[in-house]
């Protein structure tokens, strides 16, 4: 079984460039549609998402790329988590979802701090979870707290992430040996 081939939570191949960059170097926005065409998620999910207050609603039909990433991040999750449990951690961190001045960090750069760590460490064969705690240190060694005590729930959250993460991808390999059975 390879390693990671699509970004974390969607159907879009790793490349050289970040995904979300990527997707909004050329837009201001997306739509519903396109976001089930990169997740693979159906229209109704992220509808029932927005319903319930996990992901703001759009604005003129339009998807922002801090939207996008925390779709991203819940659909990344709930193989995992359930979605109330993704709630908490996520608010955890950026508090009412409503309101940007209480985030520690905005969905999307959380979103690029995983790919940033797991993309090239799952590339190198790091499945060592101690491993990966220590490159969450090394990547928010510079990170300027909005709050005393805003970095230790951010590197939780991130360990959290990280953790469901790798729990998700060693399911997927079980289920793959087990075919072999």
């Amino acid at each position: 079984m390879s390693l990671i081939q699509y970004y974390p939570g969607t159907k879009v191949p790793v490349s050289d460039e970040s995904l979300l960059t990527g997707i909004f170097r050329v837009t201001s926005g997306i739509t519903l549609s396109q976001i089930c065409e990169i997740t693979g998620l159906e229209a109704g999910t992220v509808q029932n998402w927005v319903k319930r207050g996990y992901v703001n609603p759009p604005i003129g039909r339009k998807y922002k790329k801090g939207q996008v990433a925390r779709i991203i991040l819940i659909n990344m999750l709930r193989e995992t988590l359930t979605l109330e449990k993704i709630a908490r951690i996520l608010s955890y961190v950026n508090g009412d979802l409503l309101d940007r001045s209480d985030d520690i960090m905005d969905d999307s750069d959380i979103y690029q701090c995983l790919c940033d760590i797991l993309i090239p460490a799952e590339k190198r064969g790091v499945f060592d979870v101690n491993e990966l705690f220590m490159l969450i240190d090394e990547y928010l060694a510079d990170f300027t707290e909005p709050y005393p005590g805003a970095k230790k729930k951010l590197e939780l959250v991130l360990r959290i992430i990280m953790c469901a993460w790798e729990s998700a991808y060693f399911k997927r390999y079980a289920d793959h040996l087990a075919e072999g059975i």
